[in-house]
């Protein structure tokens, strides 16, 4: 018997509705053919580096602590929010921090049972560092198409762009990248560095729903990018991979959504008589979701930028620290430690359709994405939903399960596929129900949960699991 591995696909910002046969057909006919987990969903904030980190160690931010793409935490003394993709920052934050993901990870894990782990990636700095923070110390092979300085020496940057070239230069679709990485990990990474857990991450179709729209053409063609370059992976599979006892797993980190305006947060802030500023009263970062610390955590100032923030017509679902009046608390989202910010707050979200068909709206202070492109970082259920898909032997065939799942279950799962343990710091679970000869589905309910302040009125659903603690978001919005 060959020993299991696991191949891992990401699919950056896929939404769900765009998995169809005539725009998808390689990844829509895998999905049909195995096991997929159609209640999956993202952790909160939905925004990329987030789902790395809940990606590879089972957990929420409050487990793992990277509480957003860049965060606000005053024990880091930092002048503004700490940037996850800068290098120079986060070698800092680890300084300070001791340790920068406060759980334990797939790379340490796999390291610790004598397995092997290494990845290819077509994502940011960020991505590629937080996928394997400890690459160079446990000697394991990440390859970056950003760079030598955020690949690891086990990758040999160097020697892979000598054979098989530079990466192309971007573009709209990032369909030369797309191709270039699937290239590396078949005919580099899988025959040489023989790995159990191969993680394999497209920047398709994130970027270009970014920067053309969700349901654009540019956004199409990337589809079909990404779903040729899936092709390539399954004739592979089909023809030796799963012979060689490899598992295949097709997922998404969230989905998007698209801007019809941008808002000024830090500027309506002035407005409403608050110093915004390291010299003042609250420090913030701003965008789609964005973060609140206050001066000293002073409850009586976190009350009144809840009560503006109420007041707002632009303002989406508040949540705080504390859980204070009219808010939803951040324990109940996960996203709740000492890194925390006091208040967090999306922006104003609508189910009404894009230009090209697509449902789901909001809101943006994210002047870099154009009018009518793509976004995430909140909880609207369609930025929330996830492609999970699992596939080979040991796997239901056909199956579609209906049970809530989500982005911290996934390491779980695969560890436990490979026969290792999950680490005690994952609050994911093992989705057993996927397994042949395997327990069925657990029982779970969906919670709603509400809050008021004045006239602002919110509301979030959430799956809760028999016998786990961390919930399934399913997503939220304000009613009034």
């Amino acid at each position: 018997m060959p020993r299991p591995r696991v191949l891992f696909c990401l699919f950056d910002g896929l939404r769900r509705d765009m998995v169809r046969p005539e725009l998808m057909p390689r990844l829509h006919r895998f999905r049909n053919s195995w096991c997929e987990f159609p209640n999956s969903s993202a952790a909160f904030p939905s925004e990329t580096r987030v789902q790395v980190s809940s990606l590879v160690t089972g957990a929420f931010p409050e487990g793992h602590g990277i509480m957003a793409n860049s965060f606000l935490d005053p024990a880091l003394g930092l002048p503004g929010p700490l940037d996850t993709s800068d290098i120079e920052g986060m070698a800092r934050a680890r300084r300070i921090y001791g340790r920068v993901h406060r759980a334990e990870t797939l790379g340490e894990c796999l390291a610790r049972a004598h397995r092997r782990y290494a990845v290819v990636t077509a994502g940011t700095r960020g991505n590629a560092m937080l996928l394997d923070l400890h690459a160079d110390e446990l000697g394991q092979p990440v390859f970056s198409t950003q760079s030598d300085a955020v690949s690891s020496r086990a990758a040999d940057h160097r020697a892979i762009v000598g054979r098989f070239g530079p990466p192309p230069a971007r573009t709209f679709p990032d369909t030369g990248v797309t191709a270039y990485v699937t290239r590396v990990l078949l005919e580099h990474f899988i025959p040489h560095h023989d790995a159990d857990l191969q993680v394999l991450w497209f920047n398709e179709p994130d970027l270009t729903f970014h920067y053309r729209g969700i349901g654009s053409p540019e956004s199409l063609a990337a589809l079909r990018a990404v779903d040729a370059a899936f092709g390539r992976i399954l004739d592979w599979w089909d023809g030796e991979g799963r012979a060689a006892g490899w598992r295949l797993v097709a997922a998404s980190d969230h989905g998007q959504i698209t801007v019809t305006g941008q808002v000024d947060v830090a500027g309506a802030l002035r407005g409403g008589g608050f110093r915004v500023g390291p010299d003042g009263d609250l420090a913030i970062r701003s965008g789609y979701s964005s973060h609140l610390v206050v001066r000293d955590r002073d409850p009586s100032l976190v009350a009144r930028v809840v009560g503006f923030l109420a007041e707002q017509d632009w303002c989406g679902l508040i949540l705080s620290r504390t859980g204070i009046e009219g808010t939803l608390a951040m324990e109940a989202v996960g996203v709740s430690n000492e890194r925390s910010a006091d208040v967090a707050f999306t922006l104003r979200t609508t189910d009404a359709a894009n230009d090209w068909g697509y449902p789901g709206t909001c809101l943006a202070d994210n002047p870099d994405i154009p009018p009518g492109g793509g976004l995430h970082g909140g909880l609207h259920a369609i930025e929330l939903g996830t492609l999970l898909v699992f596939g080979g032997d040991g796997v239901v065939p056909s199956g579609r399960i209906d049970s809530p799942a989500g982005v911290i279950d996934i390491a779980p799962t695969m560890l436990h596929l490979l026969g290792v343990a999950s680490p005690r710091t994952a609050t994911g679970r093992v989705l057993h129900e996927a397994l042949t000869g395997a327990a069925v589905a657990p029982a779970w309910r969906e919670d709603i949960l509400r809050s008021r302040a004045g006239d602002h009125v919110q509301q979030l659903t959430v799956a809760r699991i028999d016998g786990q603690r961390s919930p399934r978001l399913r997503g939220g919005r304000r009613l009034a």
